[in-house]
Formats: structure tokens, sequence, C-alpha cells
């Protein structure tokens, strides 16, 4: 790539604030030269970083906007620590599916204790 015009893309990346495409650009354009990547197919890479940069960071700002006291993402649980618990059914919820299939789901228990888990699929 030209100094000039790759001087002339870092900035308009910049100024439409495409931080993610801006932070990767000189490596796609290595990968998409040594692969012989088509023009659509390196544009499309290119968006996807983009996407996904700016997804996961609204998922960062939104956990940072709730202020949680404390965060216990379901990855740390200690499913061996709540042997009644069914592990199947919850892992079956982590999917969303309930939520596009507009399914109610309930949990009943003692507060806090997590000894008790029942669920109602409605």
């Amino acid at each position: 790539m030209k100094p000039a015009v790759k001087a002339q893309l870092l900035s308009n990346l910049k100024f439409l604030k495409l931080s993610a495409m801006l932070a990767e650009i000189e490596v796609c354009v290595r990968q998409a030269r040594e692969s012989s990547t088509d023009y659509g197919e390196f544009f499309l890479h290119l968006t996807e970083l983009e996407v996904a940069a700016r997804m996961e960071n609204g998922r960062k700002r939104r956990i940072k906007e709730a202020r949680f006291p404390l965060l216990k993402p379901i990855e740390t649980f200690e499913f061996e620590a709540a042997p009644d618990l069914d592990t199947r059914l919850i892992r079956e919820l982590l999917d969303g599916q309930y939520i596009k299939e507009a399914r109610n789901v309930i949990f009943l228990g003692r507060s806090g204790t997590g000894n008790y888990v029942k669920h109602s699929l409605m």
C-alpha cells in the first residue's frame, strides 16, 4: 500500500471512529495479500472485527453501568457444590432458546442458599 494511501486510510478510520479496524488494518492487509483474498472478503473480515469489538464494548459498558456489587459469571459457578441442581437444565437455559420461544422460566427456592431450585418451563 502506498504511504499516502495508508496515511489517508488510517486518518479516515480514526475520523470515523472505527477503532478495531484501525488497530487491525495492517495485519488484515498483510494476511489478505498473502492469501490473495478478494476485496469483498477483505472488507467483510474488517467489518466483522469492528462489529465484534463494538458488541464486546457495549456488553462491558452495560455491565459497568449496571453497577453490580459483585460479578458472578456462570463459568465460575461450582456445580459440584449444589448436587441437587439440574445442571443439564441450567446449561439448556443458558442457550436462551426459551426467550426465542417466548417461554417463562421461574426459579423457586430459599433466598441466597442455592440449596433448593425448582424450575417451571411454561
